[in-house]
């Protein structure tokens, strides 16, 4: 795995470049590293190369459903924290158990502010989750 990097790693993750496009531009400023794909199968390689804090990942994509790729993203990384966009309603009864509290469900079109609220929270509490852990494991 690589070195800790300065700035969390976002990895964004839609069939759809001009969404991807946005989001890079949403977070351009933000202390936060965006890397986008187009491609599920790429997401998850680089979910082992980097370490990556947070998955934002479309719902419908061919080849591989968001909460497909949340699955395998826990099982690799389960420190990674999910972001769901879609523009359709999502039967979370019909997810498996373990998913159904991992990650946070954004409707397309976002509302920017809260998405960048959203992100920033979460990368606070997990900020928080490291530090306890340190200092608990002595560090």
């Amino acid at each position: 795995m690589n070195p800790r990097r300065e700035n969390p790693v976002m990895l964004c993750v839609d069939d759809e470049p001009s969404v991807l496009r946005s989001l890079e531009r949403l977070f351009r400023k933000e202390p936060v590293e965006v890397l986008t794909t187009v491609q599920p199968d790429v997401a998850l390689r680089w979910v082992e190369d980097h370490d990556v804090r947070m998955l934002v990942t479309d719902q419908r994509m061919p080849g591989m459903s968001g909460t497909k790729l949340i699955e395998e993203v826990m099982c690799r990384s389960p420190r990674t924290a999910c972001i769901i966009l879609t523009a359709y309603p999502l039967d979370t009864a019909v997810l498996p158990d373990f998913l159904r509290d991992t990650y946070v469900l954004v409707t397309k079109p976002w509302d920017d502010e809260e998405l960048k609220s959203k992100v920033r929270q979460i990368l606070r509490e997990l900020d928080q989750e490291d530090r306890e852990d340190r200092r608990t494991s002595g560090e």
